[in-house]
């Protein structure tokens, strides 16, 4: 579905050469990041373009037009994170905590307005505490206007990372298996 979509992108571009790909590097779903992000770079290869990665929190109104704001969210295996956003879109590196302190920072967070991409019922918080918290599904057109609100300097910076992932924490793997034919 995302190949067709990029195709007639891309066919109304014509003759036209692109300047600039930015990708949305998450956090989200594991796959779906991975699989855009080598969407991006596989596009800016055909381009001869730099491929950029922005967080995807940049890509909500929100996180463009109201400040300040804060992504919110479900973390799993027992965790949940906050992130504030500043006043170009960009997220602050998410923060980790347990249910009752994830609790507590919704709360004190005052007139902050908080969003998430995962459904605000699934935090387990008292009805009011979660109406506080609005659903949103990031929307490519935010990234472009994140990345024109930067810095030149940022956006150097930017251009110089390669593209990866943002994970809310390392990437959960078990150890092989004595025994195991990669280990040998």
């Amino acid at each position: 579905m995302v190949f067709n979509a990029i195709e007639n992108l891309l066919g109304e571009l014509g003759e036209l050469k692109l300047d600039l790909v930015i990708v949305g590097t998450g956090p989200g779903s594991y796959s779906g990041t991975r699989i855009g992000i080598a969407v991006g770079q596989g596009v800016a290869l055909a381009h001869n373009c730099p491929a950029v990665g922005l967080g995807s929190f940049a890509a909500t109104f929100f996180a463009r037009q109201i400040a300040p704001s804060m992504a919110v969210g479900d973390a799993r295996r027992g965790l949940y994170y906050i992130s504030k956003i500043n006043d170009v879109g960009e997220a602050a590196p998410v923060e980790l905590m347990n249910h009752e302190e994830f609790e507590k920072k919704l709360i004190s967070a005052g007139n902050i307005t908080l969003f998430t991409f995962d459904d605000p019922a699934s935090f387990q918080l008292s009805d009011a505490l979660s109406q506080s918290v609005e659903r949103v599904r990031p929307e490519a057109h935010y990234l472009i206007d994140t990345w024109q609100d930067l810095s030149p300097t940022r956006r150097d910076a930017l251009i110089k990372l390669p593209l990866s992932p943002t994970y809310l924490r390392a990437p959960f793997t078990s150890k092989a298996k004595p025994g195991h034919p990669l280990l040998r």
